[in-house]
This record gives C-alpha cells, sequence and structure tokens, in this order.
C-alpha cells in the first residue's frame, strides 16, 4: 500500500461533542456522509457515526447510499437528501428498510405509498422546500396545493419538511430571508392542518452563526470532518480535522543544475536537486493546480512540489533533508508534530473550498480508520 487516507475515529467522536454540547439535548444530530462521506470513506465514517451516542441518524445524497448503509447494518435511521429513482424494487426494499425519504415531486409521492402498501408499512418523508437555493424542492407559494394533493395516499409519514440555506456562513441578510420564508410556508401548512414533527434547514455553519434556525434537527456536514466553512468560526467551535492523506517515496534522484522537470518543463532547476518521487497523481485527486506551488510533509519537512503534477506521479524537492530514503511516508495532507498542510490551505492554491479537496480523493484509494 503506496497511497492511502487516514481517518482518525476519536477525531469524529470529538466533533461529534463539540456540536452536541453547542445544540443541546433536544436538537437531533444528523451527520451527513454522502458523496463518500466527503471524501473520508462512505462506510468506515458511517460505521463510527452509527455507534456514537451523540449522533441521531444519517443522511445521504440518493437511494443507492441508503441502500449500502443498511446492507451494511447500520443501525440509526437513515435519510436521503437529494434524488432517487423510482423503481419499485428498490423502493419496497427501502421502505422496508424504513428509509426516510425527500418529497419534491408528485410521482415520487404516488411510488412511495405504493411501495409502502406493498411493505405494509408507512413510508416517511420529509417534504423539500426551496427557500431560495433554487435547487430541489417544492416552491413556497406551491407548498400548500402540493401537500393537499398528499393527503389520499395513507402510506405516507409526513414525518418533516426542510430546506437548505444557499449561504449561511457569509451572508446573513438572505440567510435571514431565507428562514422567514420557511417559517412562513412552515404557518400556512399548520394552517391548513398539517402537523409535521420534524423541522430543519441548518448545516454545520448555520447551527454556528444562525442558531434561531436550528429548529429540532441539523444535519450535520463539513463540521463532523472538522473543516470550517470560513475562519471565522474558529472562534465558536473546536473542532479536529479528521483526515490525513500519506503516500511513500518510491525514488531518489539528484539533478544537476539546469535540469528540466515534468510535463511541459515547468520547473528548471537552478542548482544540484535532490528529488523524491511518488506515487500519486491527478487521478488520485491530487490536483494538477497543485503544480510548482502545493508541499508535502516528508521527515517533519515540508518540501516542494516540481514541475507538474502527472496523472500518476509526483515530484518534490528533498534537497536539504538529511535521511530521506525510499519507502518513507509523504504527508500530502495532515500534521506531522507542528508541521501541518492544510485542506484549506490546498483549497487556496486550487482556488476552490476545502468541501472539494477532500472529497475528490480517489475513493479507490484505501480508508484506514485509527
Amino acid at each position: 500500500m503506496l497511497t492511502w487516507v487516514e481517518v482518525d475515529s476519536k477525531a469524529i467522536k470529538h466533533n461529534l461533542k463539540q456540536f452536541r454540547q453547542h445544540l443541546g439535548s433536544r436538537v437531533l444530530i444528523m451527520p451527513v456522509v454522502k458523496a463518500n462521506a466527503y471524501g473520508h470513506g462512505f462506510l468506515e465514517v458511517a460505521k463510527i457515526v452509527d455507534q456514537s451516542p451523540e449522533a441521531d441518524r444519517l443522511c445521504v445524497v440518493n437511494l443507492d447510499e441508503a441502500l449500502e448503509l443498511k446492507k451494511n447494518k447500520i443501525k440509526k435511521p437513515v435519510m436521503i437528501l437529494s434524488f432517487y429513482e423510482l423503481d419499485q424494487k428498490k423502493l419496497l426494499l427501502a421502505a422496508k428498510n424504513k428509509i426516510i425519504f425527500p418529497l419534491y415531486r408528485l410521482d415520487q409521492a404516488k411510488e412511495l405509498n405504493k411501495a409502502g402498501e406493498r411493505a405494509g408499512q408507512k413510508v416517511k418523508c420529509h417534504l423539500k422546500i426551496d427557500t431560495g437555493a433554487a435547487r430541489v424542492g417544492v416552491l413556497p407559494d406551491e407548498a400548500v396545493e402540493f401537500m393537499a394533493q398528499i393527503k389520499k395516499y395513507k402510506f405516507l409519514d409526513i414525518e418533516g419538511i426542510f430546506s437548505h440555506f444557499a449561504s449561511s456562513e457569509d451572508d446573513v441578510v438572505y440567510t435571514q430571508k431565507q428562514h422567514q420564508i420557511f417559517d412562513k410556508t412552515i404557518q400556512e401548512l399548520t394552517a391548513d392542518g398539517w402537523k409535521i414533527p420534524l423541522k430543519h434547514m441548518a448545516c454545520s455553519a448555520a447551527s454556528l452563526v444562525y442558531p434561531e434556525a436550528n429548529f429540532n434537527a441539523v444535519r450535520l456536514g463539513l463540521g463532523l470532518y472538522g473543516l470550517y466553512p470560513n475562519n471565522d468560526l474558529k472562534r465558536l467551535i473546536n473542532l479536529k480535522p479528521v483526515l490525513s492523506w500519506q503516500t511513500s517515496v518510491i525514488q531518489l534522484k539528484t539533478l544537476k543544475t539546469g535540469s528540466k522537470i515534468g510535463y511541459g518543463s515547468t520547473f528548471i532547476t537552478s542548482r544540484p536537486t535532490k528529488l523524491a518521487i511518488l506515487p500519486v497523481g491527478y487521478f488520485d485527486g491530487y490536483d494538477r493546480r497543485f503544480s510548482n506551488e502545493a508541499e508535502v510533509i516528508i521527515r517533519g519537512a515540508r518540501c516542494p512540489v516540481r514541475g507538474r503534477i502527472c496523472m500518476n506521479l509526483t515530484m518534490v524537492d528533498i534537497s536539504g533533508i538529511p535521511g530521506v530514503k525510499v519507502g518513507d511516508k509523504a504527508t500530502l495532507l495532515g500534521s506531522i508534530g507542528r508541521v501541518k498542510v492544510s485542506a484549506d490551505e490546498l483549497a487556496v492554491i486550487a482556488g476552490t473550498i476545502n468541501y472539494e479537496i477532500v472529497d475528490r480523493i480517489n475513493p479507490l484509494l484505501p480508508r484506514i480508520v485509527k
């Protein structure tokens, strides 16, 4: 095993406890493990969360993810957040496993009701309201009429209603507007006779900066993994990064002054340079934009990437670092003592967000739980 991801189970448990202390005991905490648990390892993280007394249920993006969790004996309730095929075979299996569905189209209601009837039990659903992110969801002014057509389906249990903030970490005015729209929609549905127990809108950021929107459940995404939407939130909660990304030195070589490195010869040595070759590249998720910009940690020192990131290889300068040998560990992302390469740092280099840095790590790489 030359390249792998390490998942710190203690950090996950720490982060869950931090949010439980912040949210109190009356708010459901629903960790989000969609998209390979933000790159951390789908089943690995789900099993840790499933054993945590701080977590109440797990959230996934689609039906296939939900069924995979139940296939692997995840005991806590599982909720789908976004989309699913109207395949009766899968829906029946989901109904039997008490998977919770989002509802935002009438044909979904019809097919879920059919699956519930065949399973002999009601299917729990959460009405999704689009309050301003313009993604999936019923528009607020159509919610009452939409729900009026749901009343005929006897095998649906409308357990919850939810929405999603577009920019809760940095746009207070728009966040408040979305919250008000959601509140108004709930009031209109209540006036129409609906009593919906669970209400949720807040993600990790919103739960910290806009607690009025916590209602009685919070979907915990980025915060579960010890990452912050922005630096301002670091003063509000103490989180620990969960993921570190490791590879190995597979060859050493010393180049003469004036040697060209990598495709396109984008780096030319200005002095004799000792290189370490690493078996990792953009296929593995180590972004090509890190070329000549990022650094990795070898023997406790930061070593700059030289030349373009290749599909499967990366070259780094280890000049002046004594004792490096083939087989040494190289940390692409994580900490060795006080020396650190963070997802935030790599995101700045790549012109993106920390979500993408971790989520794009190739799922084929082993995830090792510590």
